[in-house]
């Protein structure tokens, strides 16, 4: 079982304040952590820590940091043949984490935005070899169309995080099996409203038009609200939040999808898809950062069997 990511990398620093600063305010910061991050990054790091073999493409620039993208793909394992090197910095992020976990962040992505559909053209064989595509919106359209075609061409099934959001070109979309998106995200692709929606089973015409123009499933998290899926010619599906104490949720939203992606690699249901995705997202907001926050087999396992669901 294995997942190709359309990637990126960031060095990714976060700092703990004790509520989110306001425009112009400069606040005394408690704690600080700089660590390898990208949504990509993240996604494909996180279903490593899960048993999924990770292969994919991802640009780093000529800088300081690109001994540090080389060291991190050694350090966990990854092929550094997945790094594609541009002109340019690598990219860089910073985070604001509130007591509460809550974030706002702002990323420079640098050479990640110089991944093009020749670099994915050229590693066609070893995405062909794979069973999922999975990619986000920290990299650009061609290089997302160009590997969502040739995964679809091979009968591979694709998955997009459209993160941070823009329009989906249609190209990417008419390619995309499952969509995974959050509340605020939902709202501006114009899905429907789901941060204070009184019913959150109800299909939107947009959503019903996504599901009658072929895509398989569109998914949408909503942080202590829980998840929803929708389907085609069956009723959403609905998965509570697992009750955490939320440290940092950076990196939630990526490890929501590579559980969703290990489940769907599995063959699970949907139902237990959503829940061990939802896990995986509870879990990794107990730590400070993202990096060694991810859960692994054996830790899943654990947090699984002391929440089995009542009867």
């Amino acid at each position: 079982m294995q997942v190709f990511v359309v990637g990126s990398f960031v060095v990714a620093c976060s700092v703990k304040v004790a509520r989110l600063p306001d425009p112009g305010e400069s606040l005394r910061g408690s704690a600080f952590v700089a660590e390898p991050g990208g949504k990509g990054f993240n996604l494909a790091l996180a279903a490593s820590r899960l048993g999924i073999g990770v292969d994919g493409i991802f640009a780093v620039g000529a800088d300081v940091f690109t001994p540090v993208a080389l060291s991190t793909f050694a350090q966990v394992g990854f092929s550094s043949e997945m790094l594609v090197h541009h002109e340019g910095s690598t990219g860089a992020g910073v985070a604001f984490v509130d007591p509460a976990g809550e974030n706002c962040l702002a990323v420079c992505l640098g050479a990640n935005l110089s991944l093009t559909a020749e670099d994915v053209l050229r590693v066609a064989p070893r995405l062909r070899r794979s069973d999922i595509v999975a990619a986000t919106f920290e990299s650009p359209d061609a290089a997302i169309g160009t590997a969502f075609s040739l995964a679809r061409a091979g009968g591979i099934r694709t998955i997009l995080n459209p993160s941070p959001v823009r329009p989906i070109a249609s190209s990417i979309l008419s390619n995309t099996s499952i969509l995974i998106v959050n509340a605020v995200e939902a709202a501006a692709l114009g899905f429907g409203d789901f941060t204070e929606m009184p019913d959150p089973m109800h299909v939107t015409r947009a959503i019903g038009r996504l599901l009658s123009n072929g895509l398989e499933l569109l998914v949408v998290t909503m942080g202590r609200s829980g998840a929803i899926a929708f389907r085609s010619q069956a009723p959403p599906l609905y998965q509570a939040a697992f009750e955490v104490l939320a440290v940092d949720t950076v990196g939630a939203g990526d490890a929501f999808a590579a559980g969703f992606i290990t489940s769907t690699l599995k063959a699970k249901p949907l139902a237990e898809a959503l829940r061990f995705a939802s896990a995986c997202g509870a879990l990794t907001t107990r730590r400070f950062g993202a990096f060694d926050s991810f859960p692994n087999t054996a830790s899943m396992e654990e947090f699984m069997a002391l929440n089995i669901p009542a009867l």
